[in-house]
């Protein structure tokens, strides 16, 4: 069957499928759900505006006691937070301004938390520009706004790690760590009254190079762990009578163990090894420092599952390009079955849960589904349409991402994902590739806005979770390391060859696209894999590896942080960074290529753009250059984003044609 024709069949199922589920509720929040389109008729393409605007909701979440949704809005560059009250069918609606916000969630059914984002230059902090976060607690009766620490002497408003919700003589409050300005070498540990930041009370103030408390669901601290950068030794400590005491340690020198949080018991703590006999493995660790057998979570991508409620160890995740949720309990199991039954036929998440863990919030995405949101009462056996993340994209014009896997030429196997374009037939194609950030780092199956875009212009996307990749186990990783350039970098273009011998793609129209790390290979497939790519299109990425490596090193020029030492040992010997850093071979890259960098970027500098555009200047190459003032590492700021995406498919449609 034709692509065009199993997008018109697959049209024709979701209405059907959405209609079922609105018909099973109270109907759409936000969106009404239309008639059928005429299948015969394409409606119009999406632009790449169309495809970079945000969600139209984001960060939807329940609150305990399943009465109430929120969620949040863009418009215009402004945010909006969303607040509906399931039972009355009532809105009520708060302006967020123009905030980078990060997340939003409850806290109890009259208080809503809103992290949000700022990017700053504080030196007692980190020593340059960094990006923080802040806690805002909005009280939607009273419409105040409570932000953590804004009213505690010598502290900024920055919150450092998790922020937990505890119960404490009846009521919910927060709990959050965060170092004081003048860094007196302490990390303070703060219990916080959810509506006056100025009744807060200090829980501990550790050693500064605490890594995180466990606490127990009404507040009293259990665990904590540290690591010293200086000694290189990871201590577990155990809290009592005031009283914190050492019940394990490690000298680590970079793998250190990590805590993570309440065993099954309530009273033991879960704890994951890195290193050694026991690299991989979740273990609970009692009082007295007694580890258990390795926990029954199974899997190279399983991470554990705490419940909300006791902080207990429920259950674990593991992910193959979706989340999948395992739990203990086979009750809970059976309501995970019970949500998958409701959207049938297509991927689905539970988002979030009220404390009766049978109301929820789902998300559902398919084939021709770009995602949409569920409320499911299965107490009383309802559910509610929220509404869809891109209700102004058309179902035809969703492609799906189908799992390729391809030899290296060195003989590893490689998974990808490879997105064609809609209505055309999969031969001869032009082909986008577009590998992930990272490194360590992979792409899925979730709805992707950027390969969508470039499948909707006629390309077909290839997506390959290269060596070094995560999610398939340590040795891949390893398989990774001093490989910049190298086996990194021909890992993508064995995934071209092997289309090129499938018949999928032209290899005369070939281009590659990339951000962060993609944008490092983007540079690299130009400079070190000559007569692959017609043009390269490098957003934000690594140009210098010696210069990008010190950039992280940290404001102590004395230590090695475990940040610094892991992207050493990842990028391999010193010695070797100039043979494949792009910036040393500018006179070797023959074809067109755009950079695109935002200024507000905190994770790869600035200055690694600005330095590649002047070699390739230099060296009289085809360059265009395109900055953004206000654009951080993960493009938050929508008008840029849309601006960006509708440069780079204006190039690659210049200098790679779709036809």
């Amino acid at each position: 069957m034709p692509h065009a024709q199993n997008r018109r069949a697959l049209n024709r199922r979701t209405l059907n499928r959405r209609a079922l589920l609105a018909m099973t509720g109270a109907g759409a929040l936000t969106i009404g759900l239309g008639n059928a389109a005429n299948a015969a008729d394409l409606l119009p393409r999406p632009t790449p505006r169309d495809w970079a605007k945000s969600p139209a909701l984001r960060f939807v979440c329940l609150s305990p006691g399943g009465t109430h949704i929120a969620y949040m809005r863009e418009e215009n560059g402004r945010k909006y937070l969303y607040e509906y009250v399931i039972a009355t069918k009532a809105f009520q609606t708060y302006d967020l301004g123009t905030a980078k916000i990060a997340s939003i969630w409850w806290i109890d059914d009259g208080h809503l938390a809103v992290t949000s984002m700022a990017t700053d230059k504080f030196e007692a902090f980190s020593g340059g520009r960094d990006t923080y976060y802040i806690v805002s607690v909005y009280n939607l009766q009273a419409r105040t706004i409570n932000t953590l620490f804004s009213q505690i002497e010598g502290f900024k408003s920055f919150v450092s790690g998790a922020v937990r919700i505890i119960h404490s003589n009846g009521k919910r409050q927060l709990t959050a760590s965060s170092f004081p300005i003048n860094y007196d070498e302490a990390r303070y540990l703060y219990r916080f009254d959810l509506d006056r930041s100025a009744n807060a009370t200090v829980m501990d103030r550790a050693p500064w190079h605490t890594e995180n408390w466990i606490l127990t669901p009404d507040g009293e601290m259990l665990a904590r762990a540290t690591y010293s950068q200086k000694t290189k030794v990871w201590e577990l400590q155990r809290y009592n009578q005031g009283i914190w005491k050492t019940i394990f340690s490690q000298h680590a020198e970079l793998d250190y163990p990590n805590l993570v949080g309440l065993g099954r018991d309530g009273q033991s703590v879960v704890v994951f090894m890195n290193a050694g006999e026991t690299k991989g493995h979740y273990y609970e660790v009692s009082a007295d420092g007694v580890f258990s057998s390795p926990l029954p979570i199974k899997g190279l991508t399983a991470e554990p599952i705490f419940d909300p409620k006791t902080f207990r160890l429920s259950g674990y995740t593991t992910y193959d390009g979706w989340t999948q949720e395992h739990y203990f309990d086979p009750a809970m199991n059976a309501l995970v079955d019970k949500a998958k039954a409701s959207v049938e036929g297509y991927r689905m998440s539970i988002i979030d849960r009220a404390d009766d863990p049978r109301q929820m919030i789902i998300y559902s995405e398919g084939e021709d589904d770009a995602g949409t949101y569920y409320f499911l009462d299965l107490k009383a056996g309802t559910s509610l349409t929220i509404g869809a993340e891109y209700p102004h994209i058309p179902p035809e014009w969703i492609t799906t991402k189908t799992v390729i896997t391809y030899k290296a030429a060195d003989g590893l196997e490689i998974e990808a994902y490879l997105s064609l374009p809609p209505n055309r037939d999969a031969k001869n194609l032009p082909l986008v590739v577009l590998p992930h950030g990272g490194p360590v780092a992979r792409d899925g199956q979730e709805f992707d806005s950027e390969s969508q875009a470039y499948a909707s212009r006629g390309y077909a996307v290839l997506q390959p979770n290269f060596r070094g990749s995560s999610g398939y186990g340590e040795d891949f990783v390893e398989a990774g390391y001093a490989q910049w350039g190298r086996k990194m970098q021909t890992d993508l273009s064995d995934g071209v060859r092997h289309l090129v011998k499938a018949g999928t793609v032209d290899p005369k129209r070939v281009c590659i696209v990339g951000t962060s790390y993609g944008g490092y290979a983007a540079l690299a497939g130009a400079a070190f894999d000559p007569g692959i790519y017609r043009c390269a299109v490098d957003v934000a990425g690594v140009t210098d590896l010696g210069d990008f490596l010190e950039s992280i090193r940290g404001y102590d020029t004395t230590v090695e942080s475990t940040t610094y030492r892991g992207e050493k040992r990842i990028l391999g010997d010193p010695a070797t960074y100039a043979e494949v850093s792009p910036v040393f071979h500018a006179a070797k890259m023959n074809i067109p290529i755009l950079i695109v960098h935002g200024k507000d970027d905190t994770v790869v500098p600035f200055s690694q753009s600005l330095a590649m555009v002047n070699a390739l200047k230099a060296a009289k190459k085809d360059v265009t250059f395109i900055q953004y003032d206000h654009t951080d590492h993960w493009e938050t700021n929508e008008a840029a984003r849309a601006d960006m995406y509708e440069a780079i498919v204006a190039f690659i449609e210049k200098h790679n044609p779709p036809r």
